[in-house]
């Protein structure tokens, strides 16, 4: 077994995936509900991302071949999509957009709808877009069968502890000043902005070369 490839593999999601770096944003986006309702909400996200990353893993490049998309053009719409909620973050309009919850509302139906406004971006593209699933198709494209395996394993269990960050902010934010968490938010929020146009930038690198070659062809 190569537990150099193995390990190599768990740096790269839990680096792209940052689960101690994604709290403020979760924060901003689920501080208004409780406990139990947040977890709920934490666990719909996680499950929808292990899913999306799977699927991805097992047949990425397959798949993306039959609907006839380019890993660069994946990574241009998942930058978009990341760079707006950047802004979003950075101007505090992610609060407004939130519907908050009803005192008659049962956990259920709290979590479902809050996930439901949350699956973009939080699932799609922070946690399963195109900086993981780049990650996931590169280390598949070198897996033998057995290595699927242990790479899956690698997928849950780095979503196992985010997971674990998302039930246990409570603990977190209780420790931590609202105003650091704010001044937290609009950082990441330019973070992510930046990170969310370097996808662009490189994905918009890799396609415009391919079009003037196709146009010389």
């Amino acid at each position: 077994m190569n537990w150099n490839f193995y390990l190599s593999f768990l740096i790269a999601m839990f680096s792209i995936i940052n689960p101690v770096g994604i709290v403020p944003m979760w924060s901003e986006l689920t501080g208004d509900m409780n406990r139990k309702a947040r977890r709920r909400t934490a666990l719909l996200l996680v499950l929808t991302a292990i899913s999306i990353l799977l699927v991805f893993l097992a047949a990425g490049k397959p798949l993306l071949n039959f609907f006839s998309i380019d890993l660069p053009v994946f990574r241009i719409a998942g930058g978009i999509l990341l760079l707006r909620a950047g802004f979003a973050m950075v101007s505090g309009s992610f609060g407004k957009r939130i519907h908050h919850e009803e005192k008659d509302e049962d956990i259920r139906t709290i979590a479902v709808n809050r996930y439901r406004e949350i699956l973009v971006p939080m699932a799609i593209p922070r946690l399963a877009g195109p900086g993981t699933i780049a990650t996931v198709i590169l280390f598949s494209s070198e897996a033998f069968i057995i290595d699927y395996f242990v790479l899956a394993g690698v997928i849950v269990l780095v979503m196992a502890l985010l997971f674990f960050t998302f039930a246990e902010s409570n603990w977190i934010e209780n420790r931590v000043d609202r105003l650091v968490f704010a001044v937290l938010t609009k950082l990441f929020g330019v973070i992510l902005a930046a990170i969310a146009f370097q996808f662009v930038v490189e994905g918009v690198g890799e396609v415009f070369p391919r079009w003037a070659n196709h146009g010389q062809a």
